[in-house]
């Protein structure tokens, strides 16, 4: 009788043992498991450093080859429209001066310039044409719509164009707007001069210069320049005006020739 009645006190000793057993297990295997956890952190970190960094390096190598694509894209984008932008310059400048050749009835000749000539004692410009296609000296040289200079040398496939502001030029001219006449001198360093207009004359500043076609080289009408400034002569029997050529010879590229 009393062996029946030690035996459930016999299954819960066992049980707590059991319980307690399994605690201290527990608690073993978790300080190896934080030791472990412990000593393999730092090689953990390491591991997920170099990781990443490896994959950042991949990231940022696919983004430096687009960038490098997408730049020569650019590039090429870019040359594309500077060649677009330089044959619509060329087609519109080309159209002027037909344009401009349709408005005389005597023969014209298109050149381009190819050289430029500056000095002390003189300015000109070198085209591409000469003997050989038709031109000679003294032909009237005019660019976006206004008068530049003459012929006065020529090869056989070049020509020498002096400007109206080369010293030795002169120009009979007159004011547009009044009238008034005079004689263009070139004063060199892109100006002119406008001499022998009478004391009395009617010209004022931003008056344009208009060709007179008196010396039979120029067509008349043709525009010259416009007027900076006037004085009168120290002699005080004539003004002079100050001009300034309508069209820049640093700036032409296409000329034409009027005979």
């Amino acid at each position: 009788m009393k062996k029946i009645q030690s035996k459930p006190l016999f299954l819960v000793v066992v049980i707590i043992l059991i319980i307690i057993s399994f605690i201290a297990f527990e608690s073993a295997s978790n300080r190896v498991t934080l030791g472990l956890y412990s000593l393999l952190k730092i090689p953990a970190k390491v591991v997920s450093a170099v990781f990443k960094t490896g994959y950042e390096l991949l990231h940022f190598k696919s983004i430096a080859n687009e960038n490098l694509r997408l730049q020569r894209e650019t590039t090429e984008l870019r040359s594309k429209l500077a060649a677009l932008n330089e044959a619509l310059a060329e087609n519109k400048r080309l159209r002027e001066i037909l344009a401009l050749k349709d408005r005389f009835s005597s023969r014209s000749i298109v050149c381009r310039v190819i050289g430029r000539v500056y000095s002390n004692w003189t300015e000109g410009l070198i085209i591409d044409k000469g003997l050989s296609d038709g031109l000679h000296e003294d032909m009237a040289i005019l660019a976006n719509g206004a008068l530049i200079g003459k012929i006065t040398g020529l090869g056989k496939s070049t020509a020498r164009v002096s400007l109206i502001t080369d010293p030795e030029m002169r120009v009979a001219a007159i004011s547009e707007r009044s009238r008034q006449g005079g004689l263009i001198y070139g004063i060199a360093r892109g100006r002119c001069i406008m001499k022998f207009i009478p004391k009395d004359a009617d010209i004022k500043v931003d008056d344009l210069v208009v060709s007179s076609g008196i010396s039979g080289i120029y067509p008349k009408g043709i525009l010259i320049g416009i007027v900076l400034d006037v004085k009168t002569e120290p002699n005080g029997l004539y003004q002079f005006a100050l001009v300034e050529p309508a069209a820049n010879p640093t700036m032409i590229e296409e000329v034409i020739a009027i005979e």
